[in-house]
């Protein structure tokens, strides 16, 4: 396990998620997510729906330290997954339609899930212990994006990067 400054391992982290292809790396204080109130009175305005998983994850994604007691710090990353026009996506494949554009490709939670694995490996290499979720996980992950500096809060409520739009997956570890 090596030693190096907490300065020095946030940049070997950055340069690293970089490097295994995430186009941004941010790290946030492990704190409530600022909008934990706003989930909880969605949740009591029945707001969710059927997705009962929301109900049941409540504590978790309100608080952090419930996920893993101890944590400081939320690593934020971010995917693009904007793929080129669809009009000449159609072309090229002969197939038409309609399909979301996240789902063009391989299944973004294998895609983002082999590269987690890896920075889950660096940061256990330096002593680290994590949690990764793609989306998985019982976390208000925007919140935690914005905090980092990843982006902020549109009107739609998702989150937008100054270079990469709304075209971005943002995952924690």
């Amino acid at each position: 396990m090596m030693q190096i400054s907490a300065t020095e391992l946030k940049a070997q982290l950055v340069s690293f998620a970089r490097e295994i292809g995430f186009d941004s790396c941010r790290v946030a204080a492990c704190n409530a997510p600022a909008h934990a109130n706003d989930f909880r009175e969605w949740l009591r305005d029945g707001a969710h729906g059927e997705m009962n998983y929301m109900q049941r994850g409540e504590e978790k994604r309100c608080d952090p330290q419930s996920i893993l007691p101890g944590a400081r710090s939320i690593v934020v990353l971010a995917l693009n997954y904007f793929q080129g026009d669809a009009a000449h996506r159609a072309a090229a494949t002969g197939r038409t339609g309609r399909i979301a554009r996240y789902a063009w490709g391989d299944d973004y939670h294998d895609v983002i899930g082999a590269k987690l694995n890896r920075i889950d490996e660096f940061l256990r290499s330096f002593g680290g212990q994590q949690k990764c979720y793609v989306d998985t996980g019982p976390m208000l992950e925007r919140d935690h994006a914005a905090q980092a500096g990843i982006g902020w809060h549109g009107k739609s409520t998702m989150l937008i990067d100054e270079r990469l739009g709304t075209w971005f997956f943002s995952r924690k570890s």
